[in-house]
């Protein structure tokens, strides 16, 4: 669980900054800000069934122990 949300902290700010880019501040651009979570979600997901998968112990594992 930690590794997930640490992917899913790592890709949402990535994300919001696409969306920052994008200007997610217009009037009627909430599904815009909808859809950049719901994108953040997946690659979390994609990413941490990847690295669970693998089975290797990598920093990222001695990041979410720290965390």
């Amino acid at each position: 669980m930690r590794v997930f949300l640490l992917y899913f902290v790592i890709f949402g700010t990535i994300v919001a900054f696409v969306g920052l880019i994008g200007d997610d501040s217009l009037p009627g651009s909430g599904w815009f800000i909808w859809l950049l979570g719901f994108v953040a979600l997946v690659i979390s997901i994609v990413a941490t069934v990847s690295h669970v998968k693998s089975g290797e112990r990598t920093s990222l594992d001695q990041l979410a122990d720290k965390w």
